[in-house]
């Protein structure tokens, strides 16, 4: 029987069933069946003790939601949202700025594109103990500039109307480098005849950027409006590092962290806060890649 690479005639045709096996085993095991349990037990007030009980309550968990606790529900959604849209917003723009200044050739652009996109494999650890001690309103560097400027002090992070604002920024800090580089992308994808199209008809760079290069950016924005859009939605790590979720800054997803894994944990409770915020993400995602995709046809 004559050789394959790799393996006989008979055994290959199993090489590639063989290939998915592990994967798909993994992907069950990590994959789909947490996400049925926390269906499951979102319709019960388990602790998520070992040896607890499930103590199945039916809907007791989205009635709490929507009645006794709907203020403090409520209230982790709006921040959720102000999160988002701020970072979203704030990151492409940075994103697309960055891309626009960067998107040249040569050894020492290369270098800054890389400087700018080194904050995303940090880990969140890092950039929350390096923005806490810059935001330390006792001995911080931002606070000495501020008061040597101005001659005023600042709680920054411990402030209800600074806390949300700046973790937005340091977000956008982190992420913007990975935004940078689809831009850059989007903007290789540009075929050059377009631009000396345009400059033969004598349009001017803001002319240019407006009728051509955004227009014609649109798939990237698509890309970077919407996973930048779907990670926000269920950030915690760097929310929780920052300020601990205090000072109007918790957010679905870190309220949803504490409720299942905190002191007084309810895995139960917390469950059904996965499934508010999975909705959340189907509603806010599907009706971002409608938009974003009617806006690529029409233009």
């Amino acid at each position: 029987m004559a050789r394959c690479p790799f393996g006989t005639q008979r055994t290959r045709r199993f090489i590639p069933w063989a290939s998915i096996a592990i994967p798909g085993a993994g992907w069950l095991l990590f994959g789909l069946y947490p996400s049925l349990a926390t269906i499951g037990y979102s319709f019960t007030r388990y602790s998520g003790l070992p040896g607890t009980p499930l103590n199945f309550c039916g809907l007791c968990n989205y009635s709490a939601a929507f009645t006794s606790l709907s203020s403090v529900v409520g209230d982790a959604v709006r921040v959720t949202l102000i999160y988002v849209v701020g970072a979203t917003v704030l990151q492409t723009a940075a994103g697309l700025g960055l891309a626009l200044l960067l998107n040249r050739p040569g050894r020492s652009y290369a270098v800054y594109r890389a400087v700018i996109f080194m904050p995303q494999i940090f880990s969140v650890a890092v950039v929350g103990a390096i923005f806490a001690l810059m935001f330390d309103p006792y001995s911080g560097p931002v606070q000495k500039v501020v008061d040597g400027l101005f001659g005023v002090t600042s709680a920054f992070l411990g402030s209800s109307s600074l806390a949300l604002p700046l973790v937005i920024l340091v977000n956008v800090w982190m992420f913007s480098g990975y935004t940078m580089l689809i831009y850059i992308a989007g903007l290789r994808n540009i075929p050059p005849s377009v631009y000396e199209a345009a400059a033969m008809d004598g349009a001017g760079r803001l002319r240019v950027f407006r009728h051509v290069t955004w227009p014609l950016l649109a798939p990237a924005t698509t890309v970077t409006v919407f996973l930048t859009a779907m990670g926000t939605l269920g950030e915690y790590a760097l929310i929780m590092v920052l300020t601990g979720g205090n000072f109007g800054t918790k957010t679905l997803g870190l309220y949803m962290y504490q409720s299942a894994f905190g002191g007084d944990s309810q895995l139960g409770y917390g469950s059904m806060l996965a499934m508010l915020q999975f909705f959340l993400t189907v509603v806010i995602g599907g009706g971002l890649l409608f938009t974003l995709r009617r806006r690529e046809i029409s233009l």
